[in-house]
């Protein structure tokens, strides 16, 4: 099986070709990944967080948004459909998405990644249960609801603790998903420069009482 590839391109998102991942990652190319953001009225209203396994080579552990990947060579940006596919077993058709836009992130990486990505951020409504849910074991370690004026609490500094209700995978015991609850602080969550979690509360908020448009950047 060959090395993952993926489309590099300039700062002003023109395409410039191809690139193995890791090397495309190495030196800096800008790239496209796509972000899917769970939204429930679970806790009148909540946004669902994936927290990633502890063998991710990427920020193990932490909690990260919904469903989220990188697009391959030559893929339209709906082809990263498939990360909600995968990595939480539902099948979401493209025009039950809300585009909130392109979002640009940029940062480096104790472990010598320079992420410089375009990240095309979606927003879909589900209200079903998480027993529905068939995640991923070997990426997704948990998934959690984090309710929206809680979330807004914390990245906003007026607390500095939450407690968070959802699924954990239990490996022993029959190896099955559990019921668990997990304490987070601010640094329980992938670590982002710009205010993305605070924003995605709020478009979060802006759906679910039917008000638009619905943007982010």
């Amino acid at each position: 099986m060959g090395s993952e590839q993926i489309d590099i391109y300039n700062a002003n998102l023109e395409p410039l070709g191809s690139m193995e991942r890791i090397q495309a990652h190495r030196q800096g190319e800008w790239h496209r990944t796509f972000h899917c953001w769970i939204v429930s009225n679970e806790d009148d209203g909540a946004l669902l967080l994936q927290k990633r396994a502890d063998t991710m080579r990427n920020f193990p552990g932490l909690l990260d948004v919904s469903a989220a990947g990188h697009l391959e060579a030559g893929e339209p940006i709906m082809a990263g459909l498939r990360e909600v596919a995968e990595e939480l077993g539902l099948t979401v058709e493209p025009e039950n998405l809300h585009h909130l836009g392109e979002r640009v992130e940029v940062a480096d990486q104790s472990n010598g990644q320079r992420n410089r990505e375009y990240q095309s951020v979606f927003l879909y409504r589900c209200d079903r249960d998480l027993a529905d849910y068939r995640p991923a074991v070997d990426e997704v370690a948990a998934l959690v609801w984090l309710p929206v004026t809680a979330g807004m609490d914390l990245f906003t500094e007026k607390t500095d603790h939450l407690v968070l209700h959802g699924h954990t995978f239990e490996r022993s015991g029959g190896a099955r998903w559990e019921e668990f609850s997990l304490p987070v602080t601010r640094d329980s969550f992938l670590p982002r420069i710009q205010r993305y979690y605070l924003t995605t509360l709020i478009m979060a908020e802006r759906l679910l009482s039917n008000a638009g448009p619905l943007a982010i950047s």
